[in-house]
């Protein structure tokens, strides 16, 4: 079948245009046969007729003008094609995206039950926790870019892993400190925000959305896995 005469049922795309999370369908090309306008936002355009019906070295985007992104995209079309089996990814753009996002591609058939191309769907990753829930507070996305820099990249690897829960402990041997330093850092910390106790500085760093920021190191030293692990799970 010519996958260019792929032709969407209207019930199908005035569905998929109402969602807020990006998606989006790749023919056997890897041509864009459909995209909706969460995806634009993602690529940065201001319409999905920037994408539909071209290839990614077509589209006017920075997400897309990385080679290698779009290289990898396309043998993960192929892959899903020729598996017919479903993937899920953490991927991560920071040059492009500020946000960390998890994609689930799947087979496309048409009404032949032939497979035909690449579902994607797409939705950023979360923060929540449980003292969130207890709050009433609503999840927000990771963020890949410091809030502001009130605290340095290092502290704020600190702030991240005391924000879990970790101990001084955990988290020197994390990031090969001892744990002395780790505390003194923590104290030098609590100053600077004017708090005495975890809970106040926990509240000063949700203010200021640091809670919600993962540091670039911890990007580039961990390598997470998700179901139908395809290039290690993780895209960079």
């Amino acid at each position: 079948m010519d996958t260019n005469s792929i032709i969407l049922p209207k019930m199908l795309t005035h569905t998929l245009n109402q969602l807020p999370t990006p998606f989006w369908i790749r023919d056997k090309s890897t041509r864009y046969i459909y995209a909706n306008m969460a995806m634009a936002k993602l690529a940065g355009l201001k319409s999905p007729d920037s994408i539909i019906g071209r290839l990614d070295n077509e589209i006017p985007a920075a997400l897309l003008e990385n080679d290698d992104i779009a290289k990898l995209w396309q043998q993960q079309v192929h892959h899903v094609i020729n598996t017919q089996e479903k993937f899920t990814l953490l991927e991560v753009h920071p040059e492009s995206v500020d946000y960390p996002y998890i994609t689930k591609k799947t087979p496309f058939y048409n009404e032949d039950n032939e497979c035909v191309g690449m579902a994607v769907s797409a939705r950023f990753l979360e923060v929540f926790s449980p003292n969130d829930f207890i709050r009433g507070k609503l999840p927000g996305s990771l963020l890949l870019s410091k809030p502001d820099d009130f605290f340095t990249e290092k502290e704020c690897e600190i702030i991240f892993f005391k924000l879990q829960g970790m101990s001084s402990k955990d988290i020197g041997n994390v990031l090969h400190l001892s744990p002395r330093t780790i505390e003194n850092r923590l104290s030098i910390m609590y100053i600077r925000a004017g708090v005495n106790h975890l809970d106040d500085f926990r509240d000063f760093c949700e203010k200021r959305n640091l809670h919600r920021y993962l540091p670039g190191k911890l990007l580039s030293s961990k390598r997470i896995g998700y179901e139908g692990d395809f290039d290690e799970g993780i895209m960079e």
